[in-house]
């Protein structure tokens, strides 16, 4: 029930940024019809010069909601680049990403339809329209027996020595008409590195189709496609600038394109797939970058999240769901005292920092007593990651929310931090209920072998627990000298959470990640030579702004934390680098 009752919020606050669909017998419900182009003269020549390999090369490309057609043109198929994933890619005009961006609605059931001859028949495939920059959209379609019959068109550059005699336009409609290509004749104009413009009575059917030179005694030259049409002009992309853009999309790349801090290249955008509007805002709106091309709509993975879990999971009292135990460990919740166990359920917290309403970071905190002159307060032991913006700036102005099962949410307000051992203390602006501070000044100071580390998953709210031994000879890849490590291993949730003693559940210390098979962790010795005790916050003193423990950190004190990254074993890995069953171990 709580979970349908979070989707209906998640399509409230981010469906309702789209449209309505439109009413039944509205104008804007009608469905779209394709006006033909072609004449005679052009359809001889096109016969005498054989090209009806061209057959292979065009496409229709239409765009539905539901079973109704919205709009319809023709694509050229181009090389299909790298990745392993055999991908049949065609270039259009990106009049079908207007026409996609404007026909959005609530309901969100946009598709695209690829036609296609294969020799013999017209056969159909769905399509993804995904990259598109300010004249050209690229459309994919993913089928074992698509590459088998389709025919990229040559877009490597050639110097024309020869003048041709005649152009002539193609392109391929949808329907009964679909198993010829329609052409019509082109003016020729003088080569340009951008944009040409020349006189063609081609319709909106045309758009994405080539434009072919013949040349008297040589073979035909695709000249380029076709990105425009008004009045009797047609404006296309020649050959050359159509090669730099697939260079530049990354298309036509040396190897596959890797999505680890992969970024769209300047100027160019990417489509937010059909059926995936709500889910994509919902990554965007928790700091997560947008998917790659093609990464949702064949099931691609997020990776390096703050919600995955690690270690054994342990639910509150009144989970409405079941839990999947398929993380590794022992069972340590039941190994550890009761007492052990309540005390962590009533102190371990999960924060979460904000700007605006897009989440900056999430992390595991510790609520402790706070010992200041007029006696002891609540706050929260954090790691100072989850303030560090870019280039590991601490920004001052986040909003910080603190989250402890079940429903209790409050704001948080950063009154100190150290930026060299990444450290940081937040108040509670209102009360928690039925916790327990952990008094980490007080406790006696130990040496443990076998140690846990815990931490909160920020969504559900579930506790982690990974169990592992102290490392004394090691050191972590961090620079911090101060570090120890344990074997513990945990996710990225787990940074800023407690490690403790598997006996008695004692602080030990902070825990951070590496992206290592061992856990650094920041000892409590240390982490009390930097609070001290005894001062009161500066909220308590009436500052408004939060203190520095120490200097701004030097940059070989970075404290690096795993970037988010989409992953996808047949679009970012190239299919010459690995064998056809090898894959990819995920860390």
């Amino acid at each position: 029930m709580a979970h349908h009752e979070e989707l209906r919020a998640e399509e409230e606050r981010f469906g309702s940024i789209l449209p309505p669909p439109p009413p039944p017998g509205s104008a804007a419900a009608d469905p779209f019809r394709q006006e033909p182009f072609g004449d005679e003269a052009s359809a001889r020549e096109f016969s005498d010069a054989d090209l009806k390999h061209y057959g292979a090369s065009v496409a229709s490309i239409a765009l539905f909601d539901g079973e109704r057609m919205l709009f319809a043109c023709s694509g050229t198929a181009v090389p299909e680049g790298r990745p392993r994933l055999r991908l049949a890619r065609f270039v259009t005009s990106v009049r079908l990403v207007e026409e996609f961006n404007e026909r959005r609605n609530r309901d969100d059931n946009l598709s695209i339809q690829v036609r296609l001859h294969d020799g013999h028949n017209i056969v159909v495939h769905d399509g993804f329209l995904g990259l598109y920059d300010d004249h050209i959209a690229i459309v994919s379609a993913c089928n074992m027996f698509v590459p088998r019959f389709v025919r990229p068109v040559d877009v490597d550059p050639k110097e024309r020595k020869f003048k041709p005699t005649h152009m002539i336009a193609a392109g391929r409609a949808v329907g009964e008409n679909s198993r010829s290509l329609m052409v019509i004749g082109v003016g020729i104009a003088p080569s340009s590195r951008g944009l040409v413009s020349v006189a063609c009575g081609i319709t909106e059917a045309g758009l994405g189709g080539p434009v072919i030179a013949l040349i008297p005694g040589k073979p035909e030259l695709f000249a380029g496609v076709i990105v425009r049409c008004e009045n009797g002009v047609a404006d296309y992309l020649p050959t050359n600038a159509l090669r730099r853009r697939l260079e530049h999309f990354q298309i036509l790349a040396q190897k596959a394109v890797s999505f680890r801090g992969y970024s769209l290249p300047k100027g160019v955008k990417c489509v937010v797939p059909s059926g995936l509007w709500v889910s994509i805002q919902r990554f965007k709106s928790l700091g997560y970058p947008q998917p790659p091309p093609l990464v949702c709509e064949f099931i691609g993975e997020l990776v390096n999240t703050f919600e995955e879990d690690f270690g054994r999971l342990l639910t509150w009292e009144g989970y409405p769901f079941g839990v999947d135990q398929r993380s590794y460990g022992d069972y340590v919740w039941d190994e550890l005292d009761k007492e052990v166990v309540t005390n962590i359920s009533r102190s371990v917290v999960s924060l979460s920092s904000f700007k605006g309403d897009v989440r900056c970071f999430a992390c595991t905190g510790l609520l402790i007593k706070w010992h200041g002159s007029e006696g002891t307060r609540t706050v929260v032991l954090i790691s100072a990651s989850l303030v560090r913006t870019n280039r590991d700036k601490i920004d001052k102005n986040l909003r910080i929310e603190v989250f402890l099962p079940q429903n209790q949410r409050v704001e948080g307000r950063l009154e100190l931090y150290h930026q060299n051992y990444n450290i940081a203390i937040v108040s509670l602006k209102n009360c928690l209920y039925a916790i327990r501070p952990r008094d980490i000044f007080e406790q006696p100071e130990k040496s443990p072998t076998m140690v846990v580390a815990i931490a909160r998953n920020p969504s559900k709210g579930l506790l982690m627990a990974a169990k592992g031994e102290v490392e004394p000879r090691k050191r972590s890849k961090l620079k911090c000298k101060a570090l120890k490590l344990s074997t513990c291993r945990i996710k990225k949730a787990g940074i800023g959470g407690p490690l403790i003693d598997f006996d008695d559940g004692s602080f030990v210390g902070m825990n951070f990640n590496d992206e290592s098979r061992t856990t650094p962790f920041l000892p409590r010795s240390t982490i009390l030579e930097v609070l001290k005790k005894g001062f009161d916050l500066p909220s308590q003193r009436g500052l408004t702004r939060p203190m520095s423990l120490g200097n701004d950190a030097p940059k070989k004190y970075w404290w690096r934390v795993p970037e988010a990254y989409w992953y996808h074993g047949g679009l970012d890995v190239d299919r010459n680098v690995l064998p056809p069953d090898v894959g990819r171990v995920l860390q």
